[in-house]
């Protein structure tokens, strides 16, 4: 029983990580750098949504759809501020922009929604009573939180494999250069992947909302979280992002319950270290190859 509970946690926290985590991999596949302000990103779209559900009193449905249109308009800011004018600086030039980015959000999420320490409950969309299911009881709305990453996952690869934009995006991931060439406007790309990216986050924090407590400090434990993810499944794989991000809450929840609850937030650093000694490609990077 113990067991299962953790599992169910696990696999909960762990598609919030994956969903998160396919955010990064996106934005990394099409530009080669990782948006250290992403867990950001996700905390100013959960308090997006409060604003508009909770002290607006909209619809659900039109704070989800209002807090995933403001993400996105965030990330294309950040493209338009952060990484355009940055695009042919060295790589940690980026690094240090979009790190002082995220304490920028940080500072504007306490500003208008708290100070550091304070929390913001979130209503859930159903019923906060457990359900059972195989006799364990089960929280509706982490049912909600895994349909919702599954049927996010399914919009993303008919996306990919089915619009113009998405080829797009998949032909300057593979060789920006070329896809230039052949007439793709690259900066659009660039601007679209910063945009879909943050949208994911904000995703994420609409649906993860009422599961946790809101605080404008929630976005770096959740960076490294997903970042560990996309480091175990291979920093450039998305499949390898949901994969990781489900391993990722499993082993957190299991160390929480069968070694100690203090484990369980520098769990995600184990792995980070362990994935980098053991296998640095991860589960599903591929080995690259240098010739000396």
């Amino acid at each position: 029983m113990l067991l299962a509970y953790a599992l169910s946690s696990g696999i909960t926290s762990g598609a919030l990580y994956a969903l998160v985590a396919v955010g990064l991999v996106l934005c990394y596949r099409t530009t080669g750098h990782i948006n250290f302000s992403h867990g950001e990103l996700f905390m100013i779209g959960g308090f997006l949504a409060f604003t508009l559900h909770v002290m607006w009193g909209l619809p659900y449905i039109v704070a989800l759809l209002g807090a995933v249109a403001g993400s996105f308009v965030l990330g294309v800011f950040t493209d338009r501020v952060v990484y355009q004018p940055l695009i042919k600086a060295p790589p940690i030039a980026m690094v240090m922009a979009t790190v002082g980015l995220s304490f920028v959000l940080k500072g504007i999420g306490r500003h208008f929604w708290g100070g550091q320490g304070e929390v913001v409950p979130f209503p859930p969309l159903v019923s906060p009573a457990p359900v059972l299911i195989g006799g364990v009881a089960v929280f509706p709305q982490q049912l909600v939180v895994i349909a919702s990453v599954a049927v996010c996952m399914l919009l993303l690869t008919l996306f990919f494999t089915r619009t113009r934009a998405g080829k797009m995006m998949q032909a300057t991931a593979e060789n920006a250069h070329a896809a230039y060439l052949v007439g793709i406007r690259v900066e659009r790309v660039y601007m679209l992947t910063w945009g879909a990216g943050a949208a994911l986050a904000g995703v994420a924090a609409v649906f993860v909302a009422p599961l946790t407590l809101l605080t404008p400090d929630i976005g770096l434990s959740l960076l490294l979280k997903a970042f560990a993810a996309t480091i175990l499944g291979g920093l450039g794989s998305m499949t390898g992002a949901v994969i990781g991000g489900l391993l990722v809450g499993i082993l957190e929840a299991l160390a929480g319950t069968y070694i100690a609850s203090s484990i369980q937030d520098v769990s995600a650093f184990i792995i980070i270290l362990a994935v980098l000694v053991f296998r640095p490609t991860g589960l599903l990077g591929a080995r690259a190859r240098r010739e000396v």
